[in-house]
């Protein structure tokens, strides 16, 4: 099945869930959250869905809800450590991580956090060198990588960071060939696929977006471009199939 959770539409929040059965090639919709938000991080963890963070409602939140497919119901299970949007989301090993984004005070974060769904507390872990929002974000490899994103002069980056969790640090790797913000990330047989999103995160307009394609490969440490996409896009999703 295939989730479709919260965003906005013309400046109004949703609180709306629709599912997708590739079977039936049909979409139906079924509980909605308790809160409606958008910016917000979403990933499985222990074949439950959560949603953590975003905007909700008219301010930044730091609730997280928890979705039973098998009896169709979102709980509020607890909070983050720290209100956020625009964040990285990713869940390794039964753990979902949250990094970077931006605060209840509009400043581009650093920070680094895991959050066990089974004691339900969260934990600091150190955080990145350069401040990130609208960053992509993959585990590979048994590394967390932060991708690209903006600043806190909401400049692009080409910037790569990876977490390394023997070393439990960050450490800097190749960048990227072209600076970029609300792209997509992707990881698949070894390698980090990123395409889309926006060279001038100034610049919210069509003309901004990119279509270019970069493939990241750990064991060289290198970006190699491949085909660029049809369309040009930033803030899209990707999956693998």
């Amino acid at each position: 099945m295939v989730y479709a959770i919260g965003g906005e539409k013309d400046s109004m929040i949703f609180d709306c869930t629709e599912c997708y059965d590739p079977v039936t090639k049909q979409w139906t919709t079924v509980a909605s959250m308790n809160h409606p938000r958008c910016g917000l991080g979403v990933c499985v963890c222990y074949g439950a869905i959560y949603a953590l963070g975003g905007w909700v409602g008219a301010e930044i939140g730091n609730t997280i809800e928890r979705f039973d497919p098998d009896e169709n119901k979102w709980e509020v299970v607890g909070n983050m450590a720290m209100s956020r949007y625009y964040f990285g989301c990713c869940e390794m090993q039964g753990l979902i991580y949250v990094i970077g984004g931006i605060s209840n005070e509009g400043i581009e974060l650093r920070s680094f956090e895991v959050y066990d769904p089974l004691s339900k507390r969260w934990s600091p872990l150190p955080p990145m060198a350069t401040r990130r929002a609208y960053l992509g974000v993959a585990a590979l490899n048994d590394c967390i990588y932060s991708i690209g994103g903006w600043n806190e002069t909401q400049d692009a980056l080409h910037t790569v960071e990876k977490y390394s969790f023997e070393e439990e640090k960050w450490v800097e790797v190749a960048s990227m060939k072209v600076p970029r913000a609300g792209m997509c990330v992707v990881a698949v047989n070894g390698l980090l696929y990123v395409s889309g999103g926006r060279s001038s995160s100034h610049d919210f307009l069509a003309p901004g977006t990119l279509d270019s394609v970069e493939v990241y490969n750990p064991h060289s440490d290198t970006w190699t471009e491949i085909g660029n996409m049809i369309t040009s896009r930033c803030e899209g999703g990707v999956a693998v199939l």
